[in-house]
């Protein structure tokens, strides 16, 4: 039986989605022009709104930079249980890829500042933040270090939020946030937001890592590129082959960056999960668009879930041959041994060589591995690992070697 109580309780789901409905038409037709668009630049900065900064332990800014195209009820809810419900009103166009993507809108119900309240967000074309965010945002495909939104609270005039991001820790392995919300008609209304959206993104800390790896690592790029691992010949050595297509880099670029991975920081750029550390042993004699035979990088990293420290070595393919043929017109060919058997174990190598793709838009990679049948021993899938390890650490070039090699060697 319906009693007046459950009726009452049955109906509010129904008149916050009535309410929004109405939010959401009212946020059409009132949002001014110029807030449609963003902010132009840092003086509108400066006007009435909020602003707050915090850290979030042990989730690297790449995980953030999936979540803006990717986020999901269930994500936002479980992270803060003051958010209600979320659906996406216009679905980011490029999900795939990391960034986020400009036109995407959704609407959501979230509690703060003592009331429930229904939410129309807009994604604003990045050429807005000028200004406002590090330049080198614009020289890559997509911004890598913000996310950039008007925010209509129901149905009222938005103000643009401004969230910026990026790596810090001794590990590199947290993630520095500043919020900012600007032009708000209620600087009140506008700090609770943030002070809200403060408290969903730390609340994604226990998972956010674990859905960057399975929802976008593993699911999409493992997929963009395949391996196939040979016999064992009868040196007990077994050939593992790694194709890829890596769209958004040219052929100077990954020329370019042997020389100059530098360090840890730069290190977990390339792969943020795989990736633990890395320092030069032996530096580069004259870094430029070619690796230096003899110099030595000293790299701890992930293959599946077991961690090596390997010495990987610039070799010379005319003193020492390559693991495979160097077709291509570019390629990086080292040695390489595990730090603490280097001497015992003979040396393992890999050869990198790309060209050009067909679109005249990416590389063609191909990467041969030639190690000891005896990892085998240690970890009976070690190709299977390696494989995907290969295909997850390429595939994330393009999201930030552009940045450095226009800002660095190009002087951008």
């Amino acid at each position: 039986m319906l009693t007046p109580h459950r009726l009452s309780i049955l109906a509010r789901p129904l008149a916050t989605a009535a309410r929004c409905l109405v939010a959401g038409a009212a946020a059409s037709l009132f949002q001014p022009a110029y807030l449609a668009q963003g902010l132009p630049g840092e003086a509108q900065a400066q006007s009435s709104g909020a602003y707050t900064q915090f850290t979030v332990k042990a989730v690297r800014p790449e995980a953030f930079s999936w979540l803006w195209d990717n986020m999901d009820e269930a994500l936002l809810v479980g992270a803060n249980g003051e958010n209600k419900s979320f659906s996406w009103l216009q679905a980011p166009s490029s999900p795939e890829h990391l960034g986020y993507s400009a036109g995407a809108r959704y609407r959501s119900v979230e509690a703060f500042g003592g009331a429930t309240h229904c939410l129309e967000v807009t994604y604003l074309e990045p050429e807005t933040m000028r200004g406002r965010v590090a330049s080198d945002n614009f020289l890559g495909s997509k911004p890598y270090s913000f996310l950039a939104q008007n925010v209509s609270v129901d149905g009222k005039p938005p103000f643009t939020v401004l969230i910026q991001y990026n790596p810090v820790g001794s590990t590199f392995a947290d993630s520095l946030f500043t919020i900012q919300a600007t032009m708000a008609a209620d600087p009140a209304l506008a700090q609770a937001y943030v002070a809200h959206v403060r408290k969903t993104l730390a609340g994604l800390q226990p998972n956010l890592m674990d859905a960057l790896n399975t929802r976008y690592f593993n699911a999409v790029l493992k997929k963009r590129g395949y391996y196939s691992a040979g016999p064992i010949d009868k040196n007990l050595n077994m050939k593992l082959t790694i194709v890829q297509e890596i769209k958004g880099i040219d052929s100077q670029m990954l020329s370019w960056w042997w020389d100059h991975i530098g360090n840890t920081a730069r290190y977990r750029l390339w792969q943020p999960i795989d990736h633990v550390s890395f320092e030069w042993t032996v530096p580069p004699n004259s870094p430029d668009l070619q690796y230096d035979v003899g110099a030595v990088q000293k790299a701890k990293e992930y293959i599946g879930k077991h961690t090596m420290t390997l010495n990987i070595t610039g070799a010379d393919p005319k003193a020492i041959a390559p693991p495979a043929d160097i077709i291509d017109p570019a390629y990086f060919y080292a040695r390489t041994d595990l730090t603490l058997l280097a001497g015992i174990l003979p040396s393992n190598a890999l050869v990198h060589q790309w060209r050009p793709n067909a679109g005249g838009d990416g590389v063609i990679l191909t990467s041969t591995f030639v190690n000891t049948a005896l990892a085998l021993i240690i970890n009976p899938t070690f190709n299977d690992d390696l494989g995907s390890h290969a295909l997850r650490e390429f595939q994330m070039l393009p999201y930030f070697l552009p940045r450095l090699y226009k800002r660095e060697y190009l002087n951008q």
